[in-house]
């Protein structure tokens, strides 16, 4: 009789059993966690956030990505991320990163507008046709600065031979006549960079020559302006004081020293405080 060949041989089947449960043991914990990361994915949506420091242009997304197709709960994925990629990238147009001296919250009726504009180019006012109230604020908050830090740019110049209306100037410059983020937030009102290796002091981060850029914290104006004159004491600008108090040598001279990369640093100080009359702070230490 001829052998019987409608049935696998019982052997044949154990093994095909036996690789099958091999296969189980070995990537079973992986299947399981790529099915349980799938799972939460599309339950919950899938968050990216990216952090940088320059604000990030919305741009559509590659056409290759928007292309990518692999049936319903993959396009769902694909819509979530695409929506939170999105949210993101307008949050940080919104906020980039700060600059030393962006405008702090304020009630200023005109943030936009720098509170020494009218003082540098004093019809810019007329021809840009501002309220006379954003005109009448600006200038306000401008004399504010010089009643309320006078007595303290006097100060620093009976003490270290600084004169007043440079350091009024330098101050209303450097700071938005106060208004400044630098100003509001970390009571440094010139400028004031991190000491090397930050030590002893404490400092805070904000856009100048470079994003890395670090600025010196003080617990008090009072601080920032005493900083100052030591700082106009040091042997990098020591030699301004042969100029006694002519404000034009020193604002020329604070430009040469590299105090501050504007090529017009000098002219903007000189203009300052002849509009204002600052040197008549000097005569009356």
């Amino acid at each position: 009789m001829p052998a019987s060949t409608s049935s696998p041989h019982p052997f044949a089947l154990g093994r095909h059993v036996a690789r099958l449960f091999d296969y189980a043991v070995h990537y079973g914990v992986e299947l399981a966690l790529i099915a349980l990361i799938l799972y939460l994915c599309i339950s919950r949506g899938l968050a990216v956030e990216i952090d940088v420091h320059d604000p990030v242009p919305l741009s559509p997304l590659p056409e290759a990505a928007a292309a990518v197709s692999m049936g319903g709960w993959f396009s769902q994925l694909r819509q979530r991320a695409t929506a939170s990629f999105v949210s993101l990238a307008q949050r940080d147009v919104l906020q980039p990163l700060d600059d030393f001296n962006s405008v702090a919250p304020t009630d200023d009726p005109a943030p936009h507008i720098s509170n020494l504009t009218l003082v540098l180019s004093p019809d810019y006012g007329l021809r840009k046709g501002l309220a006379p109230r954003i005109i009448a604020a600006k200038r306000q908050r401008v004399r504010h600065y010089v009643e309320r830090y006078a007595p303290a740019a006097q100060r620093e110049q009976r003490t270290y031979g600084i004169p007043a209306s440079i350091t009024l100037a330098q101050g209303l410059l450097e700071s938005n006549a106060g208004d400044s983020k630098l100003a509001v937030n970390s009571n440094n009102h010139f400028g004031i960079k991190c000491r090397s290796k930050c030590l002893g002091c404490t400092c805070r981060n904000y856009g100048d020559d470079s994003r890395y850029d670090m600025f010196r914290v003080f617990d008090t104006v009072g601080d920032s302006f005493r900083e100052h004159s030591l700082l106009l004491n040091s042997s990098r600008y020591a030699k301004l004081k042969v100029y006694g108090t002519d404000y034009k040598k020193w604002a020329h001279g604070l430009k040469s020293c590299g105090y501050a990369t504007d090529k017009q640093y000098a002219d903007k100080l000189i203009k300052i405080i002849e509009e204002l009359r600052l040197d008549r702070y000097d005569r009356t230490v």
